[in-house]
């Protein structure tokens, strides 16, 4: 296969070759010299454009998706795994505002922050901006690869013990994404918690008007959370019910009392992939980025650019 982006005013044209025998990656600048990827990204607050080198992209992602003073395993796990990410957005030629190769929204990219604008309070800059670039500078150029293919390096704050399958939260399956135990991450904040929402919130969510409030779990996802409920027979996704409630996660628990109900949840966010504090633990028990990555993406190898 073979994706050519086009770079506007002149930019580096970035030609990534995905053989479907073995692997073959090639990078040429407008030239036929190899060069580092040039991206444009969307900056969706400012609503413009920014151009940088990849490598300069992911130091400003790793800097906005993880906590820099995480273990450097860790940080190099994170750095791959967004730069698999964004590598396999630009294969898929996915449209962003302005003709933008990228963007910073974390509802349809990945979040980033430049290192100019990074921690300016925080009397440990110094420190922790060299931690990021040397996690960085470490994997230059290394990706995730599945099949001869970057997957899709999906990842999360916390998992709760167990990570998640795409299919059961997009339906789909991809065979690298799949449910993994994990002992990894019980240090996050975010691995039990516990929030008080009033019944009539919880009814509005089915625009039910009942004076009674009943809660059941139909079914779960193979990581073990509800997948659907019913809320006084009204059935309701429990992506939706998450979201309608602005809970961390949808792996929860109901306690129901007459006028509210406590709500037991595990984990932030969707699940799937890396469980980024599950990684930062791994790294303390002494493993390295590979075997963490290996651990959250089923089946996978890696591949360094050379650029």
């Amino acid at each position: 296969m073979k994706k050519i982006i086009n770079k506007k005013k002149g930019f580096i044209a970035l030609i990534i070759l995905i053989t479907v025998i073995g692997i073959g990656w090639y990078i040429y600048a407008e030239k036929a010299a190899v060069s580092e990827p040039f991206i444009n990204l969307y900056l969706h607050d400012q609503q413009k454009v920014i151009g940088m080198n990849l490598e300069d992209y992911i130091k400003g992602t790793v800097a906005a998706e993880m906590p820099a003073s995480f273990e450097m395993e860790a940080l190099k796990a994170q750095a791959v795994c967004a730069r698999t990410y964004a590598v396999k957005k630009l294969l898929s030629d996915s449209p962003y505002p302005k003709g933008a190769d990228l963007s910073d929204d974390i509802q349809s990219c990945q979040a980033y922050v430049s290192l100019q604008n990074f921690a300016p309070q925080n009397p440990k800059r110094k420190e922790l901006l060299e931690r990021i670039n040397e996690a960085v500078d470490a994997t230059r150029g290394e990706i995730i690869i599945y099949d001869s293919q970057p997957i899709d390096a999906l990842y999360c704050s916390t998992c709760g013990g167990r990570t998640e399958s795409s299919a059961a939260v997009w339906g789909g399956q991809v065979d690298y994404l799949t449910s993994v135990k994990c002992e990894d991450c019980q240090e996050s904040s975010h691995y039990q918690e516990t929030t008080v929402i009033s019944n009539e919130v919880i009814k509005k969510a089915v625009n039910d008007k009942n004076n009674a409030l009943q809660i059941k779990i139909l079914s779960r996802t193979p990581g073990g959370r509800p997948q659907k409920l019913s809320i006084n027979q009204h059935q309701i996704d429990a992506t939706a019910l998450r979201k309608a409630l602005s809970l961390p996660s949808n792996w929860m628990e109901f306690q129901i009392s007459s006028a509210t109900t406590t709500i037991h949840t595990r984990g932030y966010g969707h699940g799937v992939g890396l469980c980024q504090w599950g990684a930062n633990g791994m790294a303390k028990r002494g493993e390295n980025y590979h075997q963490i990555l290996q651990k959250y993406y089923t089946g996978v190898s890696f591949y360094k650019v050379d650029y």
